[in-house]
């Protein structure tokens, strides 16, 4: 009786044949591509969540903001009132109520998380903080543009007046979409922010627009696929 000179006591060495190595990684190549796209959508809705979070800590904030001062803060100052360091913008006059110190500009909760930018046309380096790395957010133009008046006794229709919505950074005072400097940015659900009707110099291809996250007088959040001007009129409209 002859003995198998693959076995020995009775037992087979095994192992992998070119073929099932092959069929395993097609397995595994398979199994990815389903995962990485769930894994995706997954950490997008984290980032949209915080998002709202910011929003909803920015609204706060200017509504202690409004008890204090009877007005909402200053979207942009009139030039005729000699600030060049900008203390007197809404990015900075919230600082205190978020307790931190009024010379800061943005970050934090000013800054949305899916705003990812290159620092420049060519840059590897991508950035958070949108175009000046420091503030993804703007405030309604119809609200303290130029004056600081307007508080809560101007606003008819708070559940329909938007103060605060995502955009690229570039501005501070938000616009909205048909004007000629219309920037809001629906950089969620798959844009990014090159994701405005406007132009502003931001690196990196432009996508289309999908979802911007606003926050409203009443204090509520609202995902957006369109901020036309009657959500920026004060006015019930």
């Amino acid at each position: 009786m002859t003995t198998n000179p693959a076995s020995r006591n009775g037992s087979y060495r095994s192992g992998f044949t070119l073929i099932e190595l092959l069929v395993v990684i097609a397995i595994i190549a398979i199994l990815a591509s389903m995962v990485f796209p769930v894994l995706g959508k997954a950490r997008e809705r984290a980032m949209m969540t915080q998002c709202q979070s910011n929003l909803r800590q920015l609204m706060i904030a200017a509504t202690l903001y409004e008890e204090d001062h009877k007005a909402y803060p200053v979207a942009w100052p009139d030039a005729s009132w000699n600030d060049p360091a900008g203390s007197q913008i809404w990015y900075r006059q919230m600082q205190p109520y978020l307790g931190r110190n009024p010379t800061v500009s943005g970050q934090g909760v000013f800054v949305c998380p899916s705003s990812r930018q290159k620092k420049s046309a060519g840059s590897a380096t991508i950035q958070l903080g949108g175009f000046w790395g420091f503030l993804t957010y703007a405030q309604n133009s119809q609200i303290n543009l130029g004056r600081r008046d307007i508080g809560l006794k101007n606003v008819e229709d708070p559940a329909g007046t938007l103060l605060f919505a995502d955009t690229d950074g570039w501005d501070a005072a938000l616009y909205p979409d048909g004007a000629s400097t219309a920037n809001v940015c629906y950089r969620h659900n798959g844009g990014n922010d090159r994701s405005t009707d406007t132009e502003r110099g931001v690196s990196g291809p432009r996508r289309g627009k999908f979802r911007a996250q606003a926050g409203f007088i009443d204090s509520h959040v609202e995902s957006l696929r369109a901020a036309p001007a009657r959500l920026f009129t004060p006015k019930l409209d």
